[in-house]
């Protein structure tokens, strides 16, 4: 695609963001600012020490800077100031609608905190940001599988106890050998009890079995990343014949190494395979991205044109969990 990427038109397109982890939108002000707060060193003296931090090479690195990013949130008012400034930022870009995953079990089993000041110092901040504009947000508690099922089932226990109004599904996310192996799935089963339905993340670096399994035994409805399934036409007629889509994060991608390369990345097959395809920014600080540098590469990967990129923004919309009302006005915006 040789024309310029149209950013004022895209910017104005109503856009919903499936996959963004609260934790990882924390900014380098934000970490400096929760580092006073609570007395402790931060990672470097001045925002710009902060963001080359971030620059980080691989996996291993990138959990190393997340869960101290974890660490610096403590208190309700840690979680409202990240919430709140990330709707901001979010709407400024044509954001009308955010799905934010928590890394509740996280935060529960291994920091030891309750998920009642969690999740209200998270409403707080996000009331805040949407009594200024209006913007929609929601919240995905995540099962982190490097711990146990068992603890999992526990702290996920503690999630649904506290309430389910603000939550709009719960999702698994991180590092782990065993999310296949243990019994994640009576996690799922006890969300959709409570009227939640689940995703997943699989196939980030991993193969095509992670999405069906997912997809098989936890019934996910949504997939992020999803990018390792082109291998198996098989789980590419899964999600497709299902209508199962990948909420897919290009710039986390390409910095995170789940791919070597922009002309490596499989965005583009999967569009032209029929795979329903949102775009995320994952972890915006940390991977030097946000929503429309996002809509940018897919422009740029897959030689869209204004139609196309609006077909990803419907998406976004049409496969949120926003209320319906919401999801038919901002529709019909886009026609």
């Amino acid at each position: 695609m040789d024309a310029a990427f149209p950013l004022d038109i895209v910017r104005a397109l109503p856009k919903a963001e499936l996959h963004v982890h609260l934790e990882g939108t924390v900014d380098a002000a934000t970490v400096l600012t929760l580092a006073q707060r609570h007395g402790l060193r931060p990672p470097a003296d001045d925002v710009e020490g902060v963001e080359r931090w971030f620059r980080f090479d691989g996996f291993p690195m990138f959990l190393e800077r997340y869960f101290a990013v974890l660490d610096l949130l403590r208190d309700p008012d840690d979680f409202a100031l990240a919430a709140e400034r990330y709707l901001d930022l979010a709407v400024a870009q044509g954001v009308v609608h955010v799905e934010f995953h928590v890394s509740a079990t996280g935060h529960i089993v291994e920091h030891a905190k309750r998920w009642g000041p969690i999740h209200d110092g998270i409403v707080e901040g996000c009331s805040r940001a949407a009594s200024r504009s209006g913007v929609s947000w929601g919240l995905i508690p995540d099962i982190s599988p490097h711990l146990s099922a068992a603890d999992c089932r526990a702290a996920m226990d503690e999630v649904f106890a506290h309430g389910t109004e603000h939550l709009v599904a719960i999702g698994m996310g991180g590092p782990a050998d065993t999310w296949t192996t243990d019994d994640f799935g009576a996690i799922y089963s006890t969300a959709r009890d409570h009227g939640l339905p689940g995703v997943a993340h699989a196939a980030e670096h991993g193969g095509p079995e992670e999405v069906r399994f997912a997809v098989e035994q936890f019934e996910a409805v949504r997939i992020q990343h999803g990018i390792g399934v082109m291998s198996d036409p098989e789980v590419v007629s899964l999600l497709v014949d299902r209508g199962v889509p990948c909420d897919v994060c290009p710039g986390s991608n390409l910095a995170l190494h789940a791919v070597e390369s922009a002309a490596a990345h499989p965005l583009p097959a999967m569009l032209d395979a029929g795979i329903i395809v949102t775009l995320g920014t994952d972890d915006p600080p940390m991977f030097q991205t946000n929503l429309l540098a996002e809509y940018e590469r897919a422009w740029e990967w897959c030689g869209l044109d204004l139609a196309g990129i609006t077909a990803l923004a419907r998406s976004s919309i049409e496969h949120s969990f926003a209320a319906p009302a919401d999801r038919a006005r901002w529709l019909a915006e886009l026609d």
